[in-house]
């Protein structure tokens, strides 16, 4: 197990909304989903933006990673607020991927109730039933990905944010034909409860074998926390990680200068987690060489 710490940066936060990334032709796509219940099946719809180069190649076949947003609490932002994680599309796009950022069941744009990212009570959640919940949405958009043209079924990056994060790992550890890594980003469950300490989750141990029974991904994976993250603090992340390990999972740590649980949808944080992504994508030799983090490779594998 390797676990890695970078020295602290300084970092300049600028308190800007979220602009489109320049370079990106988007798609705003409807995926098909189907649940079988007790009284039959169910038909649902995913909203998703594909994310593509302005010099996108329709007979080319592109790795595709698949990006995964966090929990919303609030019932507008969950159902007005769709997520494009813009930067983190650019950065995946100048590395030759295609991006999908799909919406689980019950968010903006998608169909259905939110039941994915639904634990239950903070003193009793239901991990596992939250996984497998999000797994299958994100299973269906994984299918949808294989059916089309331009997309390498063989380079599948599963990654995400938070509840995303959690999501990505649950649904690597069903070892689906296709997907080869994850990229976990301040992954986690339970952690927006209001009546637990600041970086803490409801029922630590719980969430602690979730992640833990995640270790059956065959696949390599990559976990990047932040040092100050209200959620999910480092401590946690570590136990997290080595139960994952425990159970046969392979990856790698990193916690990263404070930067809190936005790491993914900013800019500055890009640049942070990109010197790590781009090793990472370098070792499943996926990608371009293009490096998109600023300054010197530094300490990063």
């Amino acid at each position: 197990m390797r676990v890695l710490k970078r020295i602290p940066l300084v970092l300049i936060m600028l308190m800007t909304p979220s602009v489109p990334a320049l370079g990106m032709l988007t798609e705003d796509v409807k995926i098909p989903m189907e649940t079988k219940g007790l009284f039959g099946n169910t038909q649902y719809r995913l909203a998703a933006y594909i994310h593509k180069p302005d010099d996108f190649d329709s007979t080319r076949k592109y790795p595709v990673v698949i990006i995964s947003h966090g929990t919303a609490v609030d019932s507008y932002t969950r159902t007005h607020s769709r997520f494009d994680y813009a930067y983190a599309s650019e950065y995946f796009l100048r590395k030759g991927f295609i991006a999908v950022v799909p919406m689980r069941r019950g968010y903006a744009g998608s169909d259905g109730s939110w039941i994915a990212d639904s634990i239950g009570s903070c003193s009793d959640p239901d991990y596992s039933s939250a996984a497998r919940e999000a797994s299958r949405d994100l299973l269906a958009v994984i299918n949808y990905v294989k059916s089309l043209p331009y997309a390498n079924k063989q380079r599948i990056l599963l990654s995400g944010t938070s509840s995303g994060g959690f999501t990505s790992l649950a649904a690597a550890s069903l070892n689906i034909e296709g997907v080869i890594g994850v990229l976990n980003f301040a992954g986690g469950q339970g952690g927006l409860s209001r009546s637990e300490p600041y970086g803490h989750a409801c029922n630590e141990q719980r969430l602690i074998e979730a992640m833990g029974s995640f270790g059956k991904a065959q696949v390599p994976t990559l976990w990047v926390y932040s040092e100050d993250d209200p959620f999910f603090r480092p401590e946690l992340a570590q136990a997290m990680f080595e139960d994952f390990l425990k159970n046969g999972g392979k990856g790698k740590l990193v916690i990263v200068p404070p930067f809190g649980h936005a790491l993914l949808s900013r800019e500055e944080g890009r640049n942070i987690w990109a010197p790590y992504s781009d090793a990472f994508l370098y070792e499943l030799n996926m990608g371009s060489g293009i490096k998109m983090a600023l300054g010197s490779r530094g300490d990063y594998p």
